[in-house]
């Protein structure tokens, strides 16, 4: 792109935000100083990557997860997310950088790279390196957990079908190089159910997009002879409203207020549930961890203040990553940008932004329950519905533990968080 073009660009992303931003005061920061600042570099980078990279440091002033820049490298489709994979996630696990999920059938999983192993280098750089570079590119997120995540989804970056080199130690401290390539991969957003002993009904959902509706109504028609039901947003990265308002609709009997989303200029929209011939009226346990964002924020938010749900977690918080974007702009060099356009409160008042949705029950992860392929968390969330559905209102005094049989640990393809939030 010519000299000009960038400048030109530069400029129009910048006044995009300055117009459309949800926040007039932009979080705390001066915007107009951070054009001052950013330009000139902008202007001078030496190819597209680099002036990319400019727009995203400047983007990451404002501390936002939802206001993105994606360059037209990036293939960004909101209705079709996607990413380049490697085959697994990596999370932090009792302070290092773990793998948490590795996709049968993968190079990772070819090459007997399993949950539990730590990452020692990327490329022969160590991994504390790359992740302060990644996040002196991307800036700060809504949160320091959103910071994270982010910088551990684009530890493996780099251009599409080429190959890297990644040290993983293993759980008897033994040492392991293998060689990984970048794959294109579409995040599909599923439903996937399970049985569960004791009558217990199981759901996973891995986003809400209107693709799903239909199989979460084929879902929670099976889940009627339960007696309690697990709904499993641990690896929700978010979607579109709509299809969260339609999904909580099948727990409330009434119409439910879901919260509203707020413009710079003050105007309200009010999210409500609507009236449904077949509710769950069972007990209902929800699923959350550091990835589960926006929408699924919002409907963890609203069953934990209804007392509709208990939710159980594997982090002290949520990602707090719930801001409105109403629409993707497309810019004149096939980049795409993301404009955090509302703010949103619950139907009790309380901001999910920058502070996340608080478990009303924490289990820790721990290193040594990935090697076991054991998920503690679940295994929590059936004991408390045995407990609800043995002895009713009176359980919460009781202690005693059921037997649960140990359910190998699957977590969804989706190795991007989806944090954009559409309206």
């Amino acid at each position: 792109m010519p000299r000009e073009e960038r400048v030109k660009l530069f400029d129009q992303v910048w006044r995009l935000i300055y117009d459309n931003y949800y926040d007039r005061d932009f979080r705390g920061i001066n915007w107009r100083e951070q054009r001052d600042a950013f330009r000139p570099v902008a202007e001078s980078a030496a190819n597209n990557s680099e002036f990319y990279r400019t727009l995203r440091q400047m983007i990451g002033k404002l501390g936002d997860a939802h206001t993105r820049i994606y360059s037209p490298e990036d293939g960004f489709d909101r209705y079709r997310p996607s990413g380049l994979s490697v085959g697994l996630i990596v999370r932090q696990v009792e302070g290092k950088p773990v793998v948490t999920w590795v996709e049968p059938g993968s190079e990772a999983a070819r090459q007997g790279i399993r949950p539990g192993f730590v990452v020692a280098e990327v490329n022969g750089d160590p991994v504390k390196t790359v992740l302060q570079r990644l996040r002196e590119e991307f800036g700060d997120s809504s949160t320091s957990i959103a910071s994270e995540l982010q910088s551990y989804d684009r530890l493996f970056y780099g251009p599409r079908d080429t190959t890297l080199t990644a040290a993983f130690v293993d759980g008897e401290g033994r040492r392991k190089s293998v060689e990984l390539i970048r794959r294109y991969t579409e995040f599909q957003r599923r439903v996937v159910t399970r049985q569960l002993s004791y009558k217990v009904g199981y759901i996973e959902l891995t986003g809400f997009g209107p693709e799903i509706e239909r199989d979460f109504d084929q879902a929670m028609q099976q889940m009627q002879g339960t007696q309690g039901l697990i709904l499993d947003l641990r690896n929700n990265g978010g979607g579109f409203v709509t299809t969260v308002t339609q999904l909580a609709s099948y727990f409330f009997a009434e119409e439910t207020d879901l919260g509203e989303f707020i413009t710079r200029f003050g105007r309200s929209t009010r999210r409500r549930t609507v009236k449904l011939r077949n509710v769950y009226r069972e007990p209902v346990i929800v699923l959350v961890g550091s990835r589960s964002a926006s929408g699924a924020e919002i409907f963890a938010a609203a069953m934990q203040e209804r007392k509709r749900a208990l939710v159980i977690g594997s982090n002290p918080a949520t990602c707090g990553c719930l801001l409105g974007v109403s629409r993707t702009i497309k810019l004149p060099d096939g980049g795409k940008l993301n404009i955090s356009d509302t703010d949103y409160r619950t139907a009790f008042g309380r901001r999910i932004e920058g502070i996340g949705v608080k478990p009303d029950q924490q289990i820790e992860t721990r290193i040594s329950d990935l090697i076991a392929s054991r998920d503690r968390v679940l295994e929590e969330a059936v004991e408390s519905l045995g407990r609800s559905i043995a002895f009713g209102a009176r359980s919460g005094f009781m202690d005693f533990r059921l037997r649960v049989p140990n359910w190998k640990t699957q977590l969804p393809v989706g190795l991007q968080p989806s944090t954009q939030f559409q309206r």
